[in-house]
């Protein structure tokens, strides 16, 4: 387990790294000046000149690289010159409406699918199971933005039932929510549906069976926790996916978010809050990754061993 442990961390380490790079390297290559973009189209050249000048941007490429990684090490993650306020304050702001966003999705992801994999795991090979395996190809290949511009357009602006946008209330949740969990939740619930389908030609649902179980109460107690175990990696995949998905979704609902914050930083040119978002989306990645590793640990034997 240390082992384990061991490679996992400086996997995340050099994981981590490679962001922190990627993201410096990614506002240097967009065409701009960040000093221009932040002084107005209607700036001097010599506001521009010293805004270039406080923010170091004039300094050669290496040394900002050395010393933005630097920081980093040191878990200063800088100050961003487009909220002119430190990262660290602007994330803190932004990541709980994100989280939150995301395990409400994923919370109703899973409640979605497995109630819905059981029902039509008992009507294999008929129109509700056949539909349920159409229905989860269709939704795959929809982004969910454009889910939630669809039922944005039905429910917030036609039917008037729940708010346009925004994160003041619950209600402002449901939309964003339903477009993130509905195509995340058949797919899952597609995939429960193989490895249950699996599990009841096994011996002991058999047997189960023999004893007079009733087949729902078999494939709840005993089918669907060991049909459950081989997707504990692709939940953590779903949970990643959909962190990444809210980026998009809090734009088209106007949620103040991280997802916000990364475009905005991306138009503005703002290099310490790009890295900064990277960084903190990696180490949710990597802890989620490594929760759902431990997970799978515990609960078989057979990985244990």
């Amino acid at each position: 387990m240390t082992r384990f442990l061991t490679g996992r961390l400086a996997a995340t380490v050099i994981t981590l790294w490679l962001l922190a790079t990627a993201g410096f390297l990614l506002v240097e290559l967009i065409p701009g000046d960040p000093a221009r973009t932040l002084a107005g189209p209607q700036a001097s050249a010599d506001t521009i000149q010293r805004i270039t000048e406080a923010y170091g941007l004039d300094e050669p490429l290496w040394v900002r690289y050395t010393e933005s990684v630097s920081k980093l090490a040191q878990g200063d993650f800088g100050y961003s010159f487009s909220r002119s306020e430190a990262v660290s304050s602007v994330i803190g702001r932004s990541l709980p409406p994100t989280l939150l966003l995301t395990l409400l999705a994923f919370a109703v992801e899973v409640m979605l699918a497995i109630p819905l994999a059981l029902f039509v795991v008992g009507k294999r090979n008929r129109i509700v199971d056949n539909a349920l395996v159409a229905a989860a190809g269709a939704t795959s290949a929809i982004p969910p933005f454009l889910v939630g511009l669809v039922l944005l357009y039905l429910f917030a602006f036609r039917l008037g039932w729940l708010p346009l946008g925004g994160s003041g209330s619950a209600a402002a949740y449901v939309l964003p929510v339903a477009s993130l969990a509905v195509p995340f939740g058949l797919v899952l619930a597609r995939l429960l549906r193989t490895t249950l389908l699996e599990e009841e030609d096994r011996a002991y649902v058999t047997f189960a069976l023999a004893r007079g179980e009733k087949p729902w109460l078999v494939r709840l107690r005993h089918a669907l926790p060991n049909a459950l175990l081989p997707l504990f990696s692709v939940l953590a995949l779903d949970f990643v996916a959909l962190f990444s998905s809210v980026a998009i979704v809090e734009v088209a609902f106007s949620i103040e978010g991280l997802g916000s914050d990364l475009f905005d930083a991306l138009r503005r040119l703002d290099t310490p809050l790009i890295i900064g978002i990277g960084l903190v989306a990696g180490l949710v990645v990597a802890a989620v990754n490594l929760l759902a590793d431990l997970s799978v640990i515990a609960l078989d034997p057979r990985v244990r061993r």
